[in-house]
Parts: structure tokens; C-alpha cells; sequence
């Protein structure tokens, strides 16, 4: 595949820039107020690489931010979490976690987005190396394991439909991502619909190619693909708004760090996985983002169209308080 990174682990220049970012954020931290504690839940996938920059590179403690990071296999449970009160803010996840949830939407506010199309792929139709099968309309009758969120259960229904397949003749099974390549490869399913980590895994491993060329999801749905968003809670956007604001400032300066500079995501988020998971991070696509300024009314309206809770967009996206 082309999007498939061919160098190997960080180099020594990569090192080099790293240490020097750190020292100048540690020196600028030097005249910021006192840290004020947030926490933040956050999946372990590739979506999530400003998180993981932001903590990496110390920029939330820049910004004046003591963050407590609690780690979710998948996004799914981060809705619940939000509403729940037992975070404070959360992200990356897909737009259907947040407003397709029974029992609704938390209330919260989105911040910044993760977007897909051609050249940013984010989701993975996968078949076995030596599956004959070449199209989607040849799953119909056929099992596909997903990432077990409803994001991907919807995005799969949207797609076969997109393709002429009727959802309900396609069995899902949702795997955990420690199962997904396992399951694949020992012929339990025939194919997998799932992100990364996973997706760049089994391809680099040989166990598994894509079902076809081309990023699946934004053909169905349109491009670029609003794929999600970092969200923070109503409660904390209306009583610490500085807060949030130095939060998202630190999100901020992640996304321009992995604009410029791809390796710098890929570094943070293979320090952050499971050591079994942080093997092909550095073949994985390269990963786009809009920062906060970047999000649009009109872009997180035309998102929300599709889910079950529909919200104006003006209500739900943040901006910072004159």
C-alpha cells in the first residue's frame, strides 16, 4: 500500500528535535500558574495522537493543565463516561459514540476534529492476503468482525448499502482489537472492518490486505469524512472555561506539531500503547486534524445530520470567551 511508511523506529534526529522541544516547553512552564486537574479518558488507537503528543511534550502542564489520562481499549465507553461526570473531557471519538447514544448525547462541547478522505484513511476493510474475495458486494452471506463501537457497526451498514448490500444479510461480529487479527487470519471471519492500531498491523504482518483500493468510508459517506472530535464536558466549559481554553490550546499546538511533522505522532502514540501494539505504529498513515480555530459551524452541522440526536451545531461547538 502506499500510505504504508517504510522507515523504522524514530530517528536519532527525531530524538535530537524531541529533547529540544521538551526544554523549551519546560523553560516556558516555568512562568505558568499552578496546574489545574482534568481528566481525560482516551482509546488507545491512532486517532488519539494529540492526546498523546500533548502529555508526551508536556504541553498541558505548558498550558497551565494537570491532566490525569484514563486509558479505554475502544472509544465506546467515553459517552457513557462524560455523562456519567467521571470525565471531564474525552477524545478522539467517532461522532456516533457522542450523538448516537442511548439515552442521548452528554452535554458537552467539541473542540477540535480528526477527518478522513483519500490520502488519510482511518477505517479498514480487511480480507485474508489469499481471500477471494475482491468487493463489498461480495460479503453479502459472509461474516465481518468490527471494532466493537457503533460507529463502526453504522459505517458498515452505510457502506454495504452504498455498495447495493443489504445490511441484514451480513452476520457482524464485534471483536475486541486483541481478537480482530487472530480472528481474521484462522478464517473465524471473512472479513474486518477496524482502525489502528490493527489495520496497519495485519497489513504489515502479511495477515491481511484491503478488500479494495481506496478509503471506504468517505466514498459512502462523502469527503472529507467528519470522523469525530475531541469533546469536553458542559460542566467544565461552564464553570473553568480558562481551563478549557489552555486545554485546547495545548490540543492546539499537538496538531500543528503532527502537521509539520507526521513522526511526531507516531512516536507519542507508540509510547503509549501496549508494547504487544507499538511494532508498525511507524508504517501507519499519516493522520489529519482541524484544530479548534479550523472546525466549523457548517462542518459539525453537516456531521450531525446523520446522527440519531441532532443538536444545532452552534450549540454544541466551543469557542473561547472574548
Amino acid at each position: 500500500m502506499s500510505w504504508i511508511n517504510r522507515g523504522g523506529a524514530g530517528s536519532g534526529f527525531l530524538q535530537d528535535v524531541r529533547v529540544s522541544l521538551m526544554l523549551v516547553i519546560a523553560l516556558s512552564a516555568c512562568s505558568r500558574p499552578s496546574s489545574e486537574r482534568v481528566v481525560i479518558g482516551v482509546p488507545l488507537l491512532r486517532i488519539s495522537q494529540p492526546v498523546f503528543v500533548a502529555e508526551s511534550l508536556g504541553l498541558f502542564k505548558k498550558h497551565g493543565v494537570d491532566v490525569e489520562l484514563k486509558r479505554f481499549d475502544t472509544a465506546q465507553p467515553l459517552a457513557d463516561e462524560l455523562a456519567a461526570g467521571r470525565l471531564d473531557a474525552a477524545g478522539y471519538l467517532a461522532l456516533p459514540i457522542l450523538f448516537s447514544r442511548e439515552g442521548g448525547p452528554p452535554p458537552l462541547r467539541v473542540v477540535t476534529a480528526i477527518v478522513e478522505d483519500e490520502g488519510h484513511p482511518l477505517s479498514f476493510l480487511l480480507v485474508k492476503v489469499n481471500s477471494e474475495l475482491h468487493s463489498v458486494p461480495e460479503l453479502a452471506g459472509k461474516e465481518v468482525g468490527i471494532l466493537p463501537t457503533l460507529a463502526y457497526r453504522r459505517w458498515l451498514d452505510a457502506l454495504l448499502q452504498h455498495h447495493g448490500v443489504d445490511p441484514r444479510t451480513v452476520t457482524v461480529a464485534p471483536l475486541a482489537p486483541q481478537l480482530q487479527l487472530e480472528a481474521l487470519a484462522g478464517g473465524g471471519i471473512d472479513a474486518l472492518f477496524t482502525g489502528d492500531p490493527m489495520a496497519t498491523a495485519g497489513i504489515a504482518r502479511g495477515l491481511a490486505r484491503p478488500l479494495k483500493p481506496g478509503a471506504e468510508v468517505p466514498a459512502a459517506l462523502g469527503a472529507p469524512f467528519f470522523f469525530g472530535t475531541f469533546a469536553v464536558s458542559e460542566p467544565l466549559a461552564m464553570r473553568r472555561p480558562q481551563v478549557v481554553a489552555a486545554l485546547v490550546a495545548a490540543l492546539d499546538e499537538a496538531i500543528a506539531l503532527i502537521e509539520a511533522d507526521a513522526q511526531v505522532g507516531r512516536v507519542a502514540l507508540a509510547s503509549a500503547l501496549r508494547e504487544g501494539d507499538r511494532a508498525f505504529v511507524q508504517k501507519a498513515p499519516p493522520t489529519k486534524y482541524l484544530a479548534s480555530g479550523a472546525v466549523t459551524v457548517e462542518a459539525l452541522e453537516a456531521a450531525l445530520q446523520r446522527e440519531t440526536s441532532r443538536p444545532r451545531g452552534a450549540d454544541v461547538l466551543w469557542r473561547a470567551t472574548p
